[in-house]
């Protein structure tokens, strides 16, 4: 181990370190950097707190729950050459002038884009042989066999998957689901013809997406250009019978438009994301039989992925420092298409 000796501010709550790091991985933190003590770490992460630890650091460790860096904050951090984000989006977390600095950032979206894949995987195979139908009628006493599914149970195989948005996600996803031989389609501005082919998928417009595919799972970013780009205008060119998946953002969807599609019970949604989170008490999304909704928790549920995710953060900080290597890194123009 080389002798000399950085500075790392770790910037999570205490909740979330022991979420996502292990006592190996502190241990080889604490072997190759200074780092503020985890036993002080706070229940919540304040901007007096970040702005404190990173004073005088030379990278940083960030992760869900850590508050957006402001341009006073980079200022006073005159040592900072690095953000490690143990998480995936970083939209909310810099603001735009970081890039003026020329300091670096990486995040853990590939980590992340495993997780979300099989949560896109588990509700498509549940929703698809209508198990959430058949376990709520069993829960409640009956025993309707194949009268308790809203749609006729169906297999994955062979069906036509339409993939909105070449993401890290979108790309996980349509590796986990190959293996059933399911059609591709993808959506996405950003893909070239030579990626696509690479992938096995067929790029196409949203409009002809929507009417052709037997599942369509979201990947797009958060971002105003994407803002609302599922709507009343081509949420009613979806199959009868289709599947719509939605893992990414909630804003990428006209609820209203989506809400006045399910109400009339041509559709399934599997909604792990809403806009706002959580949606009111007495949302539709909450009552329709034709609707699961999950809390958000696509992107991190495994344990086994919330370690990789702290492991891997510290891993970036380590190579950057010492090796001058940084995978996963993001860049200013990678914003508008990233979630």
């Amino acid at each position: 181990m080389t002798k000399t000796k950085f500075k790392v501010a770790v910037a999570v709550n205490k909740q979330m370190a022991d979420s996502i790091f292990t006592s190996e991985d502190i241990e080889f933190l604490s072997g190759f950097a200074d780092i503020n003590p985890m036993s002080d770490l706070p229940e919540v992460v304040t901007p007096e707190f970040l702005e404190k630890i990173i004073s005088n650091a030379d990278a940083c460790i960030t992760s869900w729950g850590t508050p957006t860096f402001t341009e006073d904050m980079l200022t006073n951090a005159k040592k900072l050459r690095l953000v490690s984000h143990a998480a995936g989006s970083i939209h909310n977390l810099i603001p735009p002038g970081y890039w003026d600095t020329g300091r670096r950032i990486t995040n853990n979206a590939p980590v992340i884009a495993e997780d979300v894949a099989q949560t896109v995987l588990a509700f498509a195979l549940n929703s698809l042989k209508g198990i959430w139908m058949y376990a709520k009628s069993t829960r409640d006493g009956e025993w309707k066999d194949g009268e308790s599914s809203l749609f006729i149970p169906r297999r994955l195989d062979n069906l036509t998957v339409g993939i909105v948005g070449g993401s890290h996600a979108g790309k996980e996803t349509i590796k986990v689901l190959k293996p059933f031989n399911c059609k591709f389609l993808l959506h996405d501005p950003y893909t070239s013809p030579i990626e696509a082919a690479e992938l096995g998928v067929r790029l196409t417009g949203l409009d002809d997406l929507m009417a052709t595919s037997d599942i369509i799972s979201l990947h797009a970013p958060g971002i105003e250009a994407c803002r609302h780009m599922i709507n009343a205008k081509n949420l009613p060119l979806m199959k009868d019978g289709a599947l719509f998946i939605n893992t990414a953002r909630g804003t990428l969807v006209d609820e209203a438009a989506l809400v006045k599609e399910l109400e009339t019970g041509r559709i399934f949604a599997c909604l792990d994301v809403t806009d706002p989170e959580p949606p009111p008490p007495d949302h539709p999304f909450r009552r329709l039989d034709n609707v699961i909704l999950t809390p958000h928790i696509s992107g991190g549920l495994a344990e086994s992925v919330r370690k990789s995710l702290g492991c891997n953060a510290i891993r970036k900080v380590y190579d950057y420092l010492y090796r001058g290597i940084l995978a996963h890194e993001v860049r200013p123009e990678m914003m508008n298409y990233m979630a």
